[in-house]
């Protein structure tokens, strides 16, 4: 059977750096499987600035989380709609627009965007 996937870009809350999120379908919900670091040529190139997500977002027990600070945890911004690790702090700011907030549960339906840099 094959596998629906799919890599939404995020930003490392700790200096800023560009990663892939890998996610996966499973049954009805998108996991968190796998994290790599990503250019923004390459983010363009396969259009990972462009790919847009609803569902719910959960993390495999295999996740090695942010490839630069390790946090499993992503904070997705009600500002701009885009991916930032978090360490699981109530309060965030997004690595992308600088909008600060407290952070939610990420392990719920969510609306993920993530185009530009």
């Amino acid at each position: 059977m094959k596998k629906e996937a799919s890599v939404i870009l995020a930003k490392c809350n700790q200096g800023q750096k560009l990663y892939g999120i890998r996610i996966e379908k499973k049954d009805n919900d998108w996991v968190r499987t796998w994290a790599f670091p990503v250019k923004e040529e390459t983010a363009e190139k396969e259009g990972f600035d462009k790919t847009n997500f609803t569902g719910s977002f959960y993390t495999d027990e295999d996740y090695p989380g942010c490839p630069y600070c390790g946090a499993k945890k992503c904070f997705v911004c009600g500002n701009c709609g885009k991916i930032t690790c978090y360490d699981g702090s109530e309060k965030v700011v997004c690595s992308w627009c600088g909008a600060g907030g407290r952070a939610t549960n990420d392990d719920e339906k969510l609306d993920v965007t993530g185009g530009g840099f």
